[in-house]
């Protein structure tokens, strides 16, 4: 907003029209950025780093936002991308004409916009919080270790690899999703990817709730307490300071462990619901059973691994 004031210009308008091929392109990779900078750099905790990749990101945001204005944002922050379809699972959403409105969540899902890049957003999400669980596997570990290029390389190859096995195995499955001979939207199969993967969105949530849950609650309250002293000097500006971490969640790993498994269970329901439900509209009557087995079977996958990683970790 600032640099449109100065140069008198419209935040909503930028120099040039995004192009639409980009899609979500930008956000997949800067969502890439993020998760490398947590789970591979080795200096990843280092303020020095933390600044670099800021840097870098704010830099990005205003130097795009200034070429294609507030496109850029919906498109390419990697943040307000992943936020906006985490936000399409909400009871709460809001009409075409601004008014407030109670909505299930698989209808806010079915809202959600195709565009390139989605299902590379989707797959970098899944895959990371995938990769996350696994790379602290002894299993992992000792291949790593025994690799003749540094352990930074093999890692951001594993994590690469989880990525693109969910966006291949989820787009071969969305691609099988189609009768042999005709369609009633007259679809190619090539775009079908883009139409399911919407039912993605709460599997990551179930399986990002279960894989951070504790470390959200815990990191979050001790993030609340810093806040007051963010220059260490024994400031109290929040009056949050003398706050105490309540570690009841981790002191209690049966109730614990069964709201990571409904997580899970409960976004691999509801993905699968919401992929039915797409796939209704895409396959003619004739195919609506038979046309869903790669589907079917690909969340199953999902949903099995998922558990597997998560009791593993």
């Amino acid at each position: 907003l600032l640099l449109a004031r100065v140069t008198r210009g419209d935040p909503a308008r930028g120099v040039f029209r995004y192009p639409a091929r980009l899609g979500y392109w930008p956000a997949s990779v800067g969502l890439f950025g993020y998760v490398w900078q947590e789970l591979v750099n080795p200096q990843s905790t280092l303020l020095g780093s933390v600044q670099l990749w800021l840097a870098v990101y704010v830099a990005a945001m205003l130097f795009g936002s200034a070429l294609f204005g507030n496109t850029w944002f919906s498109r390419a922050d990697p943040f307000e991308v992943y936020s906006s379809l985490v936000g399409r699972l909400a009871l709460v959403g809001r009409r075409g004409d601004g008014r407030l409105v109670f909505r299930s969540p698989l209808s806010g899902l079915d809202g959600v916009r195709v565009r390139p890049g989605l299902v590379a957003v989707l797959s970098v999400l899944f895959g990371s919080t995938a990769f996350d669980s696994y790379k602290d596997k002894l299993s992992w570990l000792d291949f790593v270790d025994r690799q003749s290029i540094p352990p930074e390389l093999t890692n951001t190859l594993g994590l690469l690899t989880f990525c693109l096995v969910v966006a291949v195995t989820f787009s071969l499955a969305a691609m099988a999703t189609h009768s042999q001979r005709g369609s009633s939207t007259g679809l190619p199969r090539s775009a079908l990817p883009g139409r399911l993967v919407h039912s993605v969105v709460p599997i990551v949530v179930g399986y990002m709730t279960a894989h951070y849950l504790s470390y959200f609650v815990e990191q979050g309250q001790t993030t609340l307490i810093q806040l007051s002293d963010p220059m260490v000097r024994g400031d109290n500006y929040l009056g949050t300071a003398n706050w105490t971490i309540d570690y009841w969640l981790s002191g209690h790993p049966s109730f614990l462990a069964t709201t990571k498994v409904l997580a899970v269970v409960a976004g691999h329901i509801t993905g699968a619901i919401a992929a039915h439900d797409r796939a209704l509209k895409l396959l003619p009557r004739r195919h609506q059973v038979t046309g869903q087995l790669g589907m079917l079977l690909i969340m199953v996958a999902y949903t099995g691994t998922g558990l597997y990683l998560l009791f593993g970790s």
